[in-house]
């Protein structure tokens, strides 16, 4: 995406990918807190060249925008991403971080039990 920009496309995308929200908001913080390209490249792990730096030092010129499309039909602007912010749908970045702390109490919720199964079933051999 960050190579279509660099060529003069606008990109419009929709994701469910917490690394694609990761990389839509730190661009914007890079931008605003004078972030270098060297900057943008190490978060990417890009070798130091002609291409990779022009590529980088686009990416901190664009602007971004994020918008929550609720169930309802309603949308909201998310670009900040911020979270710390009163919109639930902004600081939950469209509800994916609730979601996966969702997924994650449940793994380890799963976890736990067949854990304390295993340990339940070896003090009875024992």
């Amino acid at each position: 995406m960050l190579e279509l920009l660099h060529r003069g496309y606008k990109v419009c995308t929709s994701t469910h990918s917490p690394h694609v929200l990761d990389v839509v908001w730190a661009l914007p913080v890079m931008k605003r807190n004078r972030g270098s390209e060297q900057d943008l490249r190490d978060l990417f792990s890009l070798r130091a060249n002609p291409p990779t730096k022009a590529l980088a030092e686009s990416a901190l010129a664009k602007e971004y925008r994020g918008v929550f499309f609720s169930p309802d039909g309603t949308t909201a602007d998310i670009s900040n991403l911020g979270p710390g912010a009163e919109d639930s749908a902004e600081s939950g970045w469209g509800g994916l971080s609730e979601f996966s702390g969702n997924v994650g109490d449940i793994v380890a919720r799963v976890v736990s039990r067949v854990e304390e199964q295993k340990g339940t079933q070896h003090g009875a051999v024992e």
